[in-house]
């Protein structure tokens, strides 16, 4: 990344010394000038590069702890019209009145401080778990006509709807996986190891792949949402029918040791009575990954497996602290260095025809130096 701005450092001495040599056409500012666009070019594109690289998500888990019922209601408010003459100065003011609709809908609130639209179908179940129905009179301005109250249905009973959502964050590991020896999955297996799914539905996640779809995933997600507030932790299951025990580290390499959070548990063969198991995740406590193996081993995957896994994770994962990883130096891809030169070359060029077009001279600029003079 250093290339960038000693080439932008060559341009700024570039242009001091052809000020040196024509110093009737172009003046201290202009020369100037060039070199400054260049550190402007370098530090975007040296952004945007590292950024590219860099950047993730990691899934929270958490869940709703209440549903809001918005009824319909009409607002009231003024709008100020000014008048003018020809000449633009104002003359007058007058004011209108107008009305808004605040149309009838319903609202979900996580604990992970987001809220989503619902289905009114949705909100009168989640009020019939949560045995709640609360009245309350918010403000609203220029409140006009309709229903003034909200029905809101607080969670009082620790019924779990599980909800997930995306954060992103800064992967330092992603942009330098050699640093961690992880290999490149060979073609011949690369179909055959799963890639990392998101989560894209808030209520319903995709943590549970290949045949381990076999577990409740309703289950599975409330798990994380119990585990997600204290442990910070985002649990996934991978089934895979090979009894071949590499396939876990292959799905290690390809997702570069899982996201900041992720803790994922691989078998294979048979659920009931697997061949093999891997865990793997970024965790201060490598003992939870060893338990959750031999454990697992013994008590096969299912759905009723899920309270020791539970409790495991309770009791032994620590999430990893990703500021020893600050020291990792990250170098721009190729391609960057390809786009800088282009954009250097031609936002120079233009940049100096202009110089050499315009008609700016030194005695344009005098006024400065004569401005404080009596």
């Amino acid at each position: 990344m250093w290339l960038f701005y000693a080439v932008a450092l060559g341009l700024l001495c570039a242009g001091v010394i052809l000020w040196r040599f024509d110093r009737n056409r172009i003046v201290v500012a202009e020369a100037l000038g060039g070199g400054v666009l260049a550190f402007v070019v370098a530090a975007i594109i040296h952004a945007v590069a590292v950024s590219s690289m860099v950047s993730d998500v990691e899934t929270w888990s958490g869940q709703i702890y209440k549903v809001v019922h918005y009824p319909r209601w009409i607002e009231e408010y003024e709008i100020t019209h000014y008048t003018h003459d020809s000449k633009g100065n104002v003359t007058g003011s007058y004011t209108t009145t107008h009305y808004r609709t605040h149309h009838e809908h319903w609202a979900a609130y996580t604990t992970l401080h987001d809220d989503y639209n619902i289905r009114r179908e949705f909100y009168e179940e989640a009020k019939r778990n949560f045995n709640d129905y609360t009245v309350e009179r918010p403000y609203k301005s220029g409140f006009y006509s309709g229903d003034h109250n909200i029905y809101v249905a607080y969670n009082k009973t620790g019924y779990i709807y599980p909800v997930t959502a995306t954060r992103g964050w800064t992967n330092r590991v992603k942009a330098a996986p050699s640093v961690f020896s992880f290999p490149k999955v060979p073609k011949e297996l690369d179909k055959y190891i799963f890639d990392y799914q998101c989560n894209a539905d808030w209520r319903r996640s995709n943590r549970l792949v290949g045949s381990a779809g076999v577990i409740d995933l309703l289950e599975f997600d409330r798990m994380n949402a119990r585990l997600g507030p204290t442990k910070l932790v985002n649990v996934i299951m991978v089934g895979f029918l090979s009894s071949d025990a590499s396939y876990g580290k292959w799905l290690e390499a390809k997702w570069i040791g899982g996201k900041k959070n992720d803790l994922v548990i691989c078998f294979g063969g048979d659920h009931k009575n697997p061949s093999w198991v891997y865990v793997f995740g970024w965790t201060e406590k490598q003992l939870v990954k060893r338990e959750l193996e031999s454990t697992l081993l013994l008590t096969g995957i299912s759905t009723e497996a899920l309270p020791t896994i539970e409790n495991i994770i309770r009791m032994r994962y620590v999430i990893k602290d990703w500021t020893k990883f600050d020291y990792i130096s990250v170098e721009p891809p190729f391609w960057s260095y390809v786009v800088f030169f282009i954009a250097i070359v031609i936002s120079q060029v233009a940049y100096w025809i202009w110089v050499k077009l315009n008609d700016f001279v030194e005695e344009d600029y005098s006024w400065r130096r004569n401005f404080s003079r009596p």
